[in-house]
């Protein structure tokens, strides 16, 4: 189940969740059928896209972005449900809890909340000289809200100027944007969601080369797109994780018996293009610690 739109060939991440589905026998086609609902970033078709799928009795949903996850709850409470990439399922009501989710829910997390105050640090490291920093995230993901409040919160305690942008729609977006042309701050962090602001990285990631806006973020595809850094669990590594998770549920393990995985890997990605584009010199630091590097 997609909230964003689907793409082919498939995204990094995808791709890594086929590739861990193959590697336990499940071969799309073959040995089992994948049936694919997009709802391209729209979230009010979501709960009829749930209810299409249940009619086709299906078997597992796997889902990724908050609202889906909570949209796939709310539709049933039998079919299990494994979440892909799911920042805080408890804070978001999606599980009681990691060790025991007791419900028909399970999968890969992570808590991008806790890193937020990590990625400031790095875009200040890279970026010594700002004094304001925007902070962009969408109002109607409770994941992203509670990343934004960390950043905001972590630039007033380096003492940098906060300017909160939150959205809550496409159009909502394209304002919040144009805005910064306006505010002219030093730089720009984006809460991660993967789907109001993951639908539209590219066009924020070629916004801030445009507005020479240096960029961090909690989402690699976005310093993919264009933007300047990330610090984030790599997604591609707990995609694939969570092909185990439905391999198991499709043998018949339950949902509740299955705790909650927490992603251990955290990746900072540096794009060097980006950085001469805005005539910022990586500090060695950085470049020395980066698990990968965008050239």
């Amino acid at each position: 189940m997609l909230l964003g739109p689907r793409v082919d060939p498939p995204s990094r991440e995808r791709q890594a969740f086929l590739d861990g589905l193959r590697e336990l026998g499940y071969v799309p086609g073959r040995t089992v059928e994948i049936v694919y609902r997009s709802a391209e970033g729209e979230e009010v078709f979501l709960d009829e896209m749930y209810q299409d799928l249940l009619r086709q009795e299906i078997d597992l949903i796997v889902t990724s972005t908050t609202i889906s996850v909570l949209a796939a709850k709310k539709a049933t409470a039998t079919i299990p449900v494994v979440m892909l990439a799911q920042g805080d399922p408890v804070g978001v009501g999606a599980v009681r809890s990691l060790a025991r989710p007791e419900a028909n829910l399970t999968g890969v997390s992570f808590l991008s909340s806790e890193l937020a105050g990590k990625r400031v640090e790095l875009l200040l490291e890279c970026v010594p000289a700002a004094k304001r920093i925007a902070v962009l995230w969408n109002e109607r993901n409770r994941n992203s809200v509670v990343e934004s409040q960390a950043a905001l919160e972590a630039i007033r305690e380096r003492r940098a100027r906060p300017e909160a942008l939150g959205v809550a729609s496409p159009r909502g977006l394209e304002d919040a944007l144009a805005r910064l042309g306006r505010l002219r701050p030093d730089a720009l962090y984006v809460a991660f969601e993967g789907a109001l602001i993951g639908s539209h990285s590219a066009l924020i990631a070629q916004t801030g080369l445009q507005q020479r806006l240096p960029l961090i973020s909690g989402w690699s595809p976005l310093t993919e797109a264009g933007g300047l850094l990330s610090y984030a669990p790599d997604l591609a590594s707990m995609f694939y994780r969570a092909a185990s998770y439905a391999s198991r549920l499709l043998q018949g393990a339950k949902p509740s018996e299955l705790p909650v995985e927490l992603a251990t890997k955290i990746d900072l990605v540096v794009n060097l293009k980006t950085a001469r584009a805005l005539g910022i010199s990586v500090p060695r630091s950085i470049a020395l610690r980066a698990d990968r590097i965008l050239e």
